[in-house]
C-alpha cells in the first residue's frame, strides 16, 4: 500500500505546483468614433496576455503584430486599415499589453453601426487570436 500512496502523493504535488500555461486571448476591447472635420477617428483598444516571452540577460522581450478590419453597415469586410507591431522589452515578465488603434474614417461612410476587428499575432509563440467590437458612426 505504502509502494502506492507515495507516488500517488508525489504525483499530486507535480501537477498541483507545476506552472500553469496561461492562455493567449485578447480582453477589454473599447472603440469609439467621434465626428472631426470631414469625418470621423475611430479609437480602439484592447489588452492581450497569454504570449511568449523570451528572456535574455534578465531582460523580457515580447513581440505582437496586429492588423485591423472593419465590418460596415452593409456587412463588407474593409481589410487591413491599420496594421502594427508592438515590440516590449522589461526587466520584469510582462503581465499583459495594450494595443491601441486610431483610424481616420472619411465621409464616404455613412452614419450607421460597424464593427472593428483586431487580429494579434504572438511572434515569438507562433499563436493568433481576434476580438472585435461594435462602434458607431454618428452625424455631427
Amino acid at each position: 500500500m505504502k509502494k502506492i500512496i507515495l507516488p500517488l502523493v508525489l504525483l499530486i504535488l507535480t501537477i498541483g505546483c507545476s506552472e500553469k500555461k496561461e492562455i493567449f486571448e485578447l480582453y477589454s476591447s473599447e472603440a469609439f468614433a467621434f465626428y472631426v472635420d470631414e469625418g470621423w477617428e475611430l479609437n480602439a483598444s484592447c489588452r492581450v496576455k497569454g504570449f511568449v516571452q523570451k528572456e535574455i540577460g534578465g531582460k523580457y522581450s515580447a513581440k505582437l503584430s496586429y492588423s485591423v478590419d472593419i465590418v460596415d453597415t452593409d456587412g463588407k469586410v474593409i481589410k487591413n486599415v491599420d496594421e502594427g507591431l508592438v515590440d516590449e522589452k522589461a526587466d520584469e515578465e510582462i503581465s499583459d499589453l495594450p494595443i491601441n488603434v486610431q483610424i481616420q474614417i472619411d465621409s464616404s461612410y455613412s452614419p450607421g453601426l460597424y464593427q472593428i476587428i483586431i487580429y494579434v499575432r504572438d511572434d515569438f509563440g507562433n499563436q493568433n487570436s481576434s476580438i472585435q467590437r461594435e462602434f458607431e458612426l454618428e452625424s455631427e
